[in-house]
């Protein structure tokens, strides 16, 4: 790959099922990150060996093993893991000589994902990858993405939320201009550790991944995209299960900053979920505006992340 001189960093968004690699160039005065002249995505599904129809392990499991720091990768587990670490070797491999970061998904060491909802964990990700030292969390990115790029919908930002939804969710939560981590105990709980009173979390309900899930097994249908189940029969019905879990999610939300004695600026729904939302008509896009917490907008831009990696990796 050849790349412009101002054109270097590279930010590297790792989702369950794909990568995206987006160039990015940062003004002189070090406050804007704007999108380069490459852009390229990879998706896991390409590769040969890769199973369609691996379960992640229970996350109760997961959890038990992580605090026991006994994590037990069956072999089903390290076969899709080494899919992915083998094209992320070949991609940073390809960019040498670029200034890299990148995020991923899930809970993280400093050595690896142990706990990961929608794939496989891969512990030892950072022994195996070269040139990479910080695996940057996937909602951190985005949340970076949208207050520091030209394409931002949080710019001038100091109190929101954001909810990326794309085969899980992206988390965050910005407080008096700073991201609220979200992996202490005594913040606000993720999206998937977050139980519905029907005894389901948010997550499963509301990521596009969790929506066509749920779809396909209570109608025996086989729909692979959003905007192929706008078309269905059941869509409205299938749509309340997500408003009711987007509803708990930002009722959550408000409890925090209620507690902080702070009102919400701004709600942005981002990735493949505010792409389809900002799609759609009047009627559906007020079934997330309705609640009057604070404005929500969608931001459509799937580089969001990327560019907060690219940020976060040239800091």
């Amino acid at each position: 790959m050849v790349l412009k001189k101002n054109d270097y960093l590279i930010g590297i968004d790792c989702g369950a099922s794909k990568v995206l690699l987006q160039s990015a160039k940062i003004n002189s005065s070090r406050t804007i990150i704007s999108k380069g002249q490459y852009c390229k995505e990879y998706v896991y599904s390409s590769h040969p060996d890769w199973d369609p129809s691996y379960r992640p392990i229970p996350l109760d499991v997961q959890i038990k093993e992580n605090n026991n720091k006994s994590i037990l990768i069956r072999k089903a587990e390290k076969r899709q893991g080494d899919i992915i670490v083998k094209l992320l070797q070949d991609i940073i491999e390809d960019i040498s000589g670029s200034q890299i970061g990148i995020c991923f998904p899930g809970i993280k060491d400093d050595y690896g994902v142990t706990i990961l909802a929608n794939g496989p964990r891969i512990p030892e990700l950072l022994t195996r990858l070269h040139k990479v030292d910080t695996l940057y969390n996937d909602s951190d990115c985005c949340i970076t993405g949208e207050m520091v790029s030209d394409i931002g919908r949080m710019n001038d930002i100091h109190n929101g939320i954001y909810i990326g939804g794309g085969t899980g969710i992206a988390d965050g939560i910005l407080l008096d201009g700073k991201m609220i981590n979200l992996n202490n105990d005594k913040n606000p709980k993720k999206s998937w550790e977050l139980i519905l009173p029907q005894g389901v979390n948010v997550e499963s309900c509301l990521s596009p991944g969790g929506i066509l899930k749920n779809h396909n097994l209570k109608y025996k249908t086989k729909i692979t995209s959003l905007k192929e189940l706008s078309d269905s029969q059941y869509y409205e019905e299938t749509l309340s299960t997500a408003i009711t879990a987007f509803d708990y999610l930002l009722q959550d939300r408000l409890k925090f900053f209620q507690r902080h004695k702070t009102e919400i600026e701004k709600i942005v729904i981002g990735q493949r979920l505010g792409q389809f939302l900002n799609e759609q008509p009047k009627s559906i896009k007020h079934l997330f505006q309705k609640d009057n917490i604070a404005p929500v907008e969608f931001s459509i831009q799937r580089e969001i992340a990327a560019l907060g990696a690219a940020w976060k990796g040239s800091c």
